[in-house]
């Protein structure tokens, strides 16, 4: 073999060797992720698909339980609509929407704008609107004093059995046909006040007589409720002016058959 041949074959080996040495130093393609079952994010701008959940039941509140924060109300848009509880709406009915707590569940609503309070029970879910807490019926929402500003800032409280005995349940009111189909409402129960001590009922009740206001002390317990038993429904705005003047704002009222 010529020094030329030997230096050509010598080169050619050389290349030879130097690919063998490069696959093999090659970094091998990365694995795929392990599985961890998490769903992987969507791509931005992008909803990922909603998976299958069950959500719970509401569960009872303990008696006491009290939270705060704008409430709203809904009126004559919704009368006579079916509620979340299956229920038809009414607006002349103490009752409110709330996003988890029970159906049936009694509270205590207060505006902090007024100082009034009604008693409310949950029969409907929401409102999903912002930062609301609580959707009060316009009846509920009348006697609290939002009506006017459409929300208000409230405290709410889960009424204990002795606050329910003491404020009695609230009802929607019963309505009868009028002339013409046109449903209204007939009579309705006010309860003024409610008192542990005998004297401070026979006070108020007296009060009230000086007043022209002709009331009754009702006994639940140990409580002595102060009551108009049977007002009719054209002589509520009235009366509760006139209540109201005498400093006597936390009005209850429910309707009678």
């Amino acid at each position: 073999m010529t020094k030329v041949g030997l230096s050509v074959a010598v080169l050619m080996l050389c290349v030879l060797a130097s690919f063998s040495l490069t696959a093999q130093q090659a970094p091998l393609p990365e694995s795929p992720p392990a599985t961890t079952g998490q769903t992987p994010p969507a791509p931005t701008g992008q909803t990922p698909l909603a998976t299958t959940k069950s959500v719970p039941e509401a569960q009872p509140v303990a008696s006491g339980f009290s939270f705060e924060g704008r409430a709203s109300w809904y009126g004559i848009d919704f009368h006579g609509r079916p509620t979340a509880s299956g229920e038809l709406f009414d607006r002349a009915g103490l009752t409110a929407a709330h996003r988890s707590l029970p159906f049936g569940t009694l509270l205590r609503v207060t505006a902090r704008s007024t100082g009034a309070s009604a008693v409310v029970r949950v029969n409907d879910r929401g409102p999903f609107v912002g930062d609301r807490v609580i959707d009060l019926s316009e009846a509920a929402a009348r006697l609290v004093g939002l009506i006017s500003e459409g929300t208000g800032w409230v405290s709410c409280v889960v009424l204990s059995p002795a606050d329910a005995a003491a404020f009695g349940a609230p009802q929607p009111p019963e309505q009868s046909q009028g002339s013409g189909g046109v449903t209204k409402a007939g009579y309705c129960r006010v309860q003024v006040a409610s008192y542990r001590d005998a004297k401070n009922a026979e006070a108020t009740l007296e009060r009230l007589r000086l007043s022209g206001i002709q009331a009754a002390i009702e006994v639940a317990g140990a409580y002595r409720r102060i009551v108009l038993a049977s007002v009719p429904s054209p002589e509520l705005a009235e009366l509760r002016s006139r209540l109201n003047a005498l400093g006597y704002r936390d009005l209850l009222v429910t309707w009678l058959p």
